[in-house]
């Protein structure tokens, strides 16, 4: 029996108190998921269909031992992903732990391995002090320092161009008009209806639709 993002949240929580040292009982989980009870009644017969856990009636819940193993792999993943969005991100705890939650389910086990490995490097880059990594984190707590489409630029504001999301003919045109990665550029104006857009490339000022700007992402310039 298939088992789904939610009901795993259950083991999770069932697992997270076992660790802890308490029994897991239908009022626990309710209480921390914050659901009728039920709710919980629903799901743990669905955790017994599957043989994750075992359940005595008005008794304590436990996990088999498939239920565990599997339990412990969500756990790892959500306390792994809380502490990238807390630690290294800079999120308030409640919310780092929200998007944990969201994320935790959709991982496999390679996308898992390389989000550890990222985050570890961080972490060592961030002991020893490399200077690359302090500017990293600024940037990343500085809206004013992340990239936009160059539609949202406005006028008369100066940036670099930081990636062209366009596929295909518009990829190459735009390329061929100068927004290239690298390139500063300078939202000029627009027409009387608002588009196209006026752009200075290079001294050259071109014209792009709204939408086809809308491919063009630009960091702020760092003059």
């Amino acid at each position: 029996m298939a088992v789904s993002s939610r009901i795993e949240d259950y083991m999770e929580t069932i697992f997270a108190l076992e660790i802890s040292g308490k029994e897991a009982t239908v009022t626990d989980l309710a209480n921390t998921l914050g659901v009728a009870k039920a709710t919980v009644v629903a799901a743990v017969r669905r955790l017994v269909a599957a043989s994750m856990v075992t359940h005595e009636r008005y008794g304590a819940l436990r996990l088999t031992g498939a239920g565990r193993e599997r339990a412990l792999h969500i756990y790892r993943r959500h306390e792994h992903l809380t502490f990238l969005f807390q630690d290294i991100l800079g999120f308030e705890r409640e919310r780092a732990m929200a998007m944990a939650c969201a994320m935790e389910h959709e991982m496999d086990e390679k996308s898992e391995a390389r989000i550890l490995g990222f985050v570890d490097y961080l972490v060592r880059a961030r002991r020893d002090g490399r200077e690359w990594i302090q500017d990293l984190l600024s940037v990343m707590g500085d809206d004013r320092k992340l990239p936009r489409p160059l539609s949202m630029i406005p006028k008369g504001e100066k940036g670099v161009v930081s990636r062209v999301t366009a596929d295909g003919p518009l990829r190459m045109r735009l390329f061929e008009m100068g927004f290239v990665p690298g390139t500063v550029v300078v939202r000029t104006g627009e027409a009387p209806l608002g588009d196209p857009l006026t752009v200075d490339v290079r001294g050259a000022e071109v014209a792009l639709r709204r939408i086809e700007a809308a491919s063009v992402w630009i960091c702020a310039s760092p003059e």
